[in-house]
């Protein structure tokens, strides 16, 4: 959370200068459109939600016996930058950096029934997105904006952890059970991860929401969803997994 604070106040910093040419003034400061609107509006934003990560992994492996996922906690901060074609549609863009978690368990039966595993995995990883979209943003109070955003993202996994918690059940030729626990901590995007590794870029749909008071407080929801199979398995079965996630965002035009 403090890489994320601190993210925040870099971008901030670099924004306020980048806003001075964004203000309309009459005489030397920007060009504007028509009734004093601004080409350039520059905000910088805290993200707040859930990230979740779709599997068909009981489909693709008969093994497993009963699968639950969870969505987790996901956090981050940004920039935005629109461009006003208009008094009400523009063009925008961003930069981010989220930290996602998800969570999954499952029961994985061994051959003949002879064995059982329950599996509780834990996934937390960080990535960059960049969102292009067309905004329309009309009044609908005096000093009240209410934006409708769609387009596209593309986001890049940076680094991540999958960890495992293993607990075995097992006959041995005796008949007796014996189980065991295990730890298994790997790489997220790298081989050798629990069932799959994933794929670090991803491509998908960008929609948001929001309204802007008096020009400045900018209150929203956003959702991102992924149109890549992100998992990345060198066996003879190919899972399929998919990026979503669900954002509140706060943040400040300059």
């Amino acid at each position: 959370m403090k890489k994320i604070i601190l993210f925040l106040i870099v971008m901030a910093a670099f924004a306020m200068p980048v806003s001075i040419f964004s203000q309309c003034r009459g005489g030397g400061g920007a060009v504007c459109g028509p009734a004093g609107m601004r080409f350039l509006e520059v905000d910088a934003h805290i993200l707040v939600g859930g990230s979740y990560v779709t599997e068909n992994y009981m489909s693709c492996f008969p093994e497993i016996s009963d699968l639950n996922a969870g969505m987790g906690l996901a956090v981050g901060a940004g920039l935005g930058v629109k461009f006003n074609l208009t008094r009400t549609l523009g063009l925008g863009t961003g930069f981010n950096y989220v930290r996602n978690r998800g969570t999954l368990d499952m029961a994985v039966t061994g051959e003949g029934a002879a064995s059982i595993s329950n599996v509780f995995q834990t996934n937390t990883y960080y990535a960059v997105d960049f969102p292009v979209y067309l905004s329309y943003a009309p009044y609908i109070a005096s000093g009240v904006r209410w934006n409708f955003d769609f387009g596209l993202f593309y986001s890049y996994g940076v680094r991540g952890k999958q960890k495992n918690t293993i607990y075995d059940a097992k006959t041995n030729d005796l008949g007796q059970l014996m189980t065991s626990k295990t730890y298994l901590e790997t790489d997220y995007y790298k081989d050798g991860a629990f069932i799959n590794s994933f794929k670090r870029a991803d491509i998908g749909l960008h929609l948001a929401t929001g309204i802007t008071f008096f020009h400045h407080l900018k209150l929203g929801v956003r959702t991102h969803i992924g149109f890549k199979n992100v998992a990345k398995s060198t066996g003879l079965r190919h899972p399929s997994s998919h990026n979503l996630s669900f954002m509140a965002m706060a943040g400040w035009v300059f």
